[in-house]
């Protein structure tokens, strides 16, 4: 933006206004946003060298993001997980000394006779040659939950340079013009952010990006082909009734962190937690199932090692782990089912239920996975028979198949001819 050299900074912060009003009603990317603007207000004459956006987040896994600029380097997201509240490096921090103090703004010169370096970090920037530092901050409450409504956290700027002398007053009053104008324009960006965030954390990431983009009424949904999973904690009912409520509590976890999370980091998608139970699907793409067999596979693997790994590392209360997985491959439903004032976004068809019948088996079989046919022959692995049999409910007779090793490996007794659903 060449054209902005030498403009007055109140015909800056007017231009900028007009600009950041236009964005905002076009649903802007807020990285790039804060990228665009740390440039255009560089171009104009204010010689900002570093700046830093900071927000709060609705995230099970961050309570902030930041985004960091520098002149000549673009910009990077950081996230920073809850723990960072109780942390001493935020409590010693400017940004903490702004929102614990209500302040607006506050200015510390890192060079010549009036700087002040009472915070660690400034200590730092002068040393890379910095020679102010400017923090502006705007209050707005992101959600009405326990956690936000304590205080208005809103949105914090710093802003930083190294020209000789700092920032003139003009600076720092357009800096801080800029912020709020800024503000207005990234709110209904974070609030969006939030809401992904939070579908994405409950549905999944397909589920969610099809009820944000307007998939929200019953029956919306449809028939798509996957490999489907169901996995199960043994020993729930006793382990329940046995162990402290925090000692079970810990021990679920541990077996989802063993099931669930290699199922999505192998690219498939939790749709529902059924107690202990875990229901996945890892949809089919351009009708081969080969790639999803496969992506599942090494799932079902993943878990076998995380399982062992937690065993050897100790359980909570040292409680068995063990659980089955079951897989298969069909035709779900996926959509909106439910009564019109209260949704779920998840899969039903007759291949869910099979596939919670197979995953039961493997108590009888002895093996900690039990595929179907059509999977057994697209996925990787070696998968070898474990018979032919009746599966509880159903009249058609099914094969379960295993991979090798497994079955190889097995310690339980064999089989019976009828895989029925035990109690536990």
């Amino acid at each position: 933006c060449p054209y902005l050299a030498g403009m007055s900074h109140k015909t800056l912060t007017a231009d900028l206004q007009d600009w950041l009003t236009g964005k905002a009603l076009a649903d802007p990317d807020i990285a790039s946003l804060f990228e665009t603007l740390c440039n255009r207000i560089n171009a104009a004459g204010i010689p900002l060298e570093r700046a830093v956006l900071s927000w709060a987040t609705l995230h099970p896994l961050f309570r902030a993001e930041l985004l960091v600029w520098r002149n000549g380097a673009g910009t990077e997201l950081e996230q920073y997980p809850h723990s960072v509240d109780t942390s001493d490096e935020w409590k010693r921090s400017p940004l903490n000394h702004a929102m614990e103090h209500n302040l607006s703004a506050f200015r510390r010169q890192l060079t010549g006779p009036n700087a002040l370096l009472d915070f660690d970090v400034l200590h730092e920037f002068a040393d890379e040659g910095y020679t102010d530092y400017v923090v502006t901050r705007t209050a707005f409450r992101l959600a009405e939950v326990k956690h936000f409504a304590q205080r208005e956290t809103g949105m914090m700027a710093s802003w930083m340079t190294r020209r000789r002398g700092g920032f003139t007053d003009d600076d720092l009053d357009a800096l801080q013009t800029i912020q709020k104008i800024f503000a207005v324009a990234c709110h209904a960006s974070i609030q969006k952010r939030v809401m992904a965030n939070v579908t994405t954390t409950y549905l999944g990431p397909t589920a969610g990006k099809r009820v944000l983009s307007g998939d929200i009424r019953r029956n919306d949904g449809d028939m798509i082909p996957a490999v489907v999973w169901f996995s199960d904690l043994r020993g729930s009912t006793r382990l329940s009734d046995t162990m402290d409520p925090d000692s079970y509590l810990q021990l679920v976890n541990r077996y989802f962190e063993c099931t669930a999370q290699p199922v999505i980091d192998h690219g498939g998608e939790i749709l529902n937690f059924i107690g202990d139970g875990v229901m996945a699907i890892f949809p089919i793409e351009d009708s081969c199932p080969k790639d999803a067999s496969a992506r599942a596979e090494a799932a079902a693997r993943d878990a076998l090692d995380r399982r062992e790994a937690a065993i050897a590392e100790g359980t909570p209360g040292n409680a068995p782990l063990n659980f089955g997985i079951g897989l298969a491959i069909g035709d779900v439903m996926f959509g909106n089912i439910g009564v019109p004032s209260r949704l779920a976004f998840s899969a039903i068809g007759k291949i869910v239920n099979t596939v919670q019948r197979v995953e039961a088996a493997t108590k009888t079989v002895g093996c900690p996975v039990l595929a179907l046919k059509r999977f057994a022959e697209s996925a990787p692995g070696n998968w070898v028979s474990c018979g032919t049999f009746e599966i509880q409910d159903f009249d058609k007779r099914l094969t379960a198949y295993t991979l090798e090793h497994l079955r190889t490996d097995q310690r339980s007794a064999p089989a019976t001819d009828v895989l029925e659903t035990p109690a536990e």
